[in-house]
């Protein structure tokens, strides 16, 4: 019996520390492709990990890669980078198809940190529409469930993971715009702008904890554009501005967020830890000044 005809091996998605490939072996219904929210139904074979040293671990939270994986696929609702970057190989395959799939990643030198390869059968897929074609209300709610899994993998500490989940429902949300006021409630509305200002700030928190205060002060002021008086917005922007070492506008953030709630116990002790730094700058400024005109 000969063996299956293999065809070129094709790029699925290249960036400098990963690159996902896949080799078909048996073609499948070009008519019947996942997308957005399709289920399917795979079989994995043959999956192997390797690095420089030989076999190595997958990851430990993949649940694709996992002894427990029951073969089913929701695309656009895996956690890990791993599940991610296989749910772009299940996108680029028709049902009934059989690949080879390859996931390398490597460090930012460029070594191999590992390559992951199996063969992959997607033997059912739900037809579903293009994200493009969703309503407003699929949109949305899609929105808020990327939300409340985000807020789940925060308290795993998963927070690069939280925040892929956190951009995923702000996409969704803003693909919902412009509302028809004919159509969508007021009261509506004002939900999706509640729900965009609590994304802003999750994906702030994310940002912070990776010292990125650029881009928390970016978030916040997305945020505080639609909630002026929104503490958290405030509080994460005085973090900002300390991590950047701008000490005053930090004082500014927190004494605004002091004025909205005096008693919140955070920004109290936030304007604690930052009293000493502004007394030194003023003392520092009243030193100059004295030392110019004095």
């Amino acid at each position: 019996m000969s063996s299956p005809k293999m065809h070129k091996e094709t790029i699925v998605s290249t960036r400098p520390d990963r690159e996902i490939r896949k080799k078909v072996i048996k073609p499948g219904d070009y008519t019947l492709v996942p997308y957005e929210d399709s289920r399917c139904k795979i079989v994995l074979t043959d999956v192997k990990c390797t690095n420089e040293s030989g076999n190595c671990e997958i990851e430990p939270v993949s649940r694709v890669f996992s002894r427990s994986f029951d073969g089913n696929v929701l695309i656009g609702d895996s956690d890990s980078f791993i599940d991610k970057d296989f749910e772009l190989v299940l996108q680029q395959m028709c049902c009934g198809e059989v690949c080879e799939a390859t996931m390398v990643y490597r460090n930012k030198d460029g070594a191999l940190v590992k390559q992951i390869s199996c063969q992959v059968e997607l033997k059912e897929v739900t037809e579903e529409q293009l994200i493009s074609d969703w309503s407003w209300e699929r949109l949305y709610e899609a929105a808020v469930h990327h939300k409340e899994r985000g807020v789940d993998l925060i308290k795993q500490g998963r927070t690069a993971d939280a925040f892929r989940r956190f951009n995923k429902a702000l996409k969704m949300l803003i693909a919902t715009e412009p509302l028809d006021p004919k159509v969508v409630s007021e009261q509506v509305v004002k939900d999706m702008v509640e729900l965009k200002v609590k994304l802003y700030n999750n994906l702030a928190h994310c940002q912070l904890q990776y010292d990125e205060y650029e881009a928390t002060l970016e978030l916040c002021n997305k945020a505080l554009k639609f909630d002026p008086v929104n503490i958290k917005a405030l509080y994460r922007k005085c973090s900002a501005h300390s991590g950047l070492h701008m000490y005053e506008d930090a004082w500014t953030d927190i004494q605004s967020a002091l004025r909205i709630d005096p008693n919140d116990k955070a920004a109290q002790l936030k304007a604690n830890s930052l009293k000493p730094k502004i007394e030194k700058i003023n003392k520092d400024y009243t030193t100059v000044i004295k030392k110019m005109f004095g």
